[in-house]
This record gives C-alpha cells, structure tokens and sequence, in this order.
C-alpha cells in the first residue's frame, strides 16, 4: 500500500484487549503484560532517555517528577493505579513518580501530527486519517499496537491506535466517531489539570457517547493540561470539526460543514482561529526536499497543511488514492513519523500502519 524512500511502512498486526471495567489494573492490561513485556522494556528506556536530553540534569527531572506525583498526580490524577501497577512490574527501572510523569508527555512534549477529515464517494462514509510524528519515532513504531477496549460484557466499545504501556490515548474510533489530538503550539502552557489523552481515553470509554455531536459537547468541554486541537470524525457527511482548546474556558471550533474536507497540523487556523498569535514562525527560506524531511515540526506545520490541502483539491479519482500518496510526501512524510492510523467510524474501523526508518 504504501513505498517510500525515507520510511518502510508497515500494517500492525498486533492486536490486544483492554479490559477496561476490570477491577485491577493487572486484569485491564494482562494481555499486553503478557505479550509486550520486553517492547515495553525498550520503550521505556527510550523515552526515559528523551526526558533527560532536554537539557535540564536528571536530578532536577526526578526530584520534579517526584514532587508533581506525590503533590498532585497520586491524590487527584488519573489511572495512577494502573501507571503505578506498570511501575512496580517493571521496577527497578522506573519509579511512581517518573512512570507518572512519563504517562504525561503530551503535555510536556512536542509532537507534530496530520490529520484530513473528509467525506468518501466512493464507499459512501466519512474517513479520518491521521499520522502521529514524534521524537523516538522507531521506538513507538515498535511500540505500536491496536487495543481493542472490551467491556465487562465483553463487547468492543473501541479501538484505539495505542503504544503499548501508555495509559492514555492518542487516536481512536468507536461506532458513530473517531478522534484524535494534534500537539499546539502554546509557549510556557502545561497547568494542573488531566492530560488530554486521559480526556480522550474516557470518552471512547464512556458507552453513553456514541456519535459525533455528543462527542463535540463533551470535548468543548475539557479543562486539559495543555492547549491542543482535537479532531472529531462523525458518520454523516459533514460531521467533522477541529477543537482548539486553550489556557482557559476559551474553545474555538472548525466545522466542516458544506466543505470536502477539514485538514489539521500544528497551527491554528490562520483564517479564523483567535490564538494565531501562538503559531510558529514557519519556514520561508527554499529548501530542499531532505531539509523539509529533517525540518523542525511546528515550522513546517503549514506547508504540512499545503500540501494535504493541494492532494485534496486536485484528486481525481478515488479519495484513498489521493490521501494515501498525500500522507508519503515529505514533510507530511517526515523524520519523526512514527504511526499512520485510518479510520471509519460508520463501522468503527481502523487500518493501523507502524513507519520505521527505510
């Protein structure tokens, strides 16, 4: 389906159940405990080791880590049980508190994400694709599994395109809409609240939310841990809108509405958005197609945006064609691409893609 010079693109066949109304947190995740044991090993070297090349000493990073756990996240977080349970099955490589902070990169972290929102001809549905770029790209690549979340009943409520060992989620779809985030760009903005894949997690878990329209009233209401955009996928023709959720109670929405398609990266809308003041400085210079694949993230999120736009205005012919050459041109296609997810959500269906370096 997919060939590109820069990355080797593979479907996930992983597969896993999240029990999610089990009692304890080894009953919600046993069968990936018991599949991914040594994944989970490497990715959390891995992403231990982002932390620490920030630049600030490690010491400073555990003793914050262990002030912001045992302050805040160990009295009102959210699945501190389960964070903790990884912790102690892994110990003595990651401690409470760091494995909390770990749970919690979205808000700490930059990441750059693309997503196209569009209505299909030809198989008569709503589609959401989105690709998921982030610093340890390989290591997530690896990482990358679909969780299928599994009531007490044992129905599927959902599923998720999940990294193994992330309490949180990123990307997902259940029957009636699918849903994912996109990093924003909000100098000096983490606060005290849920990280907003947390938000995520419980509202695909929350069966009494079942379409487009509940999900939006839901969403427009978060108090999240850092802005962001959350981009809604509904089953009718239309039924898309990207949410900016700021610092405050502030949201903005883009519908869209009458229009083929809805495109959202790392910038807020330069035509309507109220926080264009956030945005970053993009790339003007001219540059080469290896310097746009190595580029900074948030600086090429408009030309990211270009360039879905342009397959979307120009596509003749099926609109899985169009989006599926669209997603492997650089810099859509980049250096810190890591998953390539495709959703449904009419039928709750997900194609899962994992992009390791070619």
């Amino acid at each position: 389906m997919f060939e590109n010079a820069y990355k080797r693109i593979e479907a996930v066949s992983h597969e896993r159940a999240v029990f999610i109304e089990a009692s304890t947190p080894e009953e919600i995740w046993k069968e990936v405990l018991e599949q991914d044991k040594q994944t989970i090993v490497s990715l959390f070297n891995a992403m231990r080791q982002l932390v620490y090349e920030v630049g600030v000493p490690k010491w400073l990073v555990e003793l914050s880590a262990a002030g912001l756990y045992h302050g805040i996240y160990r009295w009102w977080g959210h699945y501190v049980k389960e964070s903790d349970y990884f912790a102690d099955h892994f110990s003595p490589l990651v401690s409470h508190s760091l494995m909390a902070f770990l749970q919690r990169q979205y808000t700490l972290a930059h990441m750059g994400c693309s997503v196209v929102m569009a209505w299909d001809d030809q198989a008569q549905q709503m589609v959401h694709y989105r690709s998921l770029d982030w610093k340890g790209a390989e290591d997530i690549a690896l990482a990358t599994r679909r969780f299928k979340f599994i009531n007490a009943k044992g129905n599927e409520v959902a599923k998720v395109a999940g990294v193994a060992a992330m309490m949180g989620v990123l990307t997902g779809v259940k029957q009636g809409f699918s849903i994912s985030i996109n990093y924003a760009p909000w100098k000096r903005s983490a606060r005290f609240q849920s990280d907003p894949t947390f938000k995520i997690r419980q509202l695909l878990e929350d069966e009494s939310i079942n379409s487009f329209e509940a999900a939006l009233e839901a969403v427009k209401t978060w108090k999240v841990g850092s802005p962001c955009f959350i981009s809604l996928c509904g089953v009718l023709k239309g039924e898309a809108a990207v949410v900016e959720l700021s610092t405050s109670s502030r949201v903005h929405v883009r519908h869209m509405g009458e229009k083929e398609y809805l495109v959202q990266t790392n910038h807020y809308d330069l035509q309507s958005s109220p926080f264009v003041e956030h945005n970053e400085t993009p790339y003007t210079e001219s540059m080469n197609e290896q310097e746009w694949y190595e580029g900074e993230l948030l600086q090429h999120s408009q030309q990211r945006a270009c360039v879905l736009e342009e397959a979307m205005a120009k596509r003749d012919g099926p609109l899985c064609n169009a989006l599926n050459s669209a997603y492997l041109q650089v810099p859509v296609l980049n250096w810190e691409s890591a998953q390539l997810v495709v959703m449904r959500p009419k039928n709750a269906d997900m194609d899962l893609y994992a992009c390791f370096d070619a």
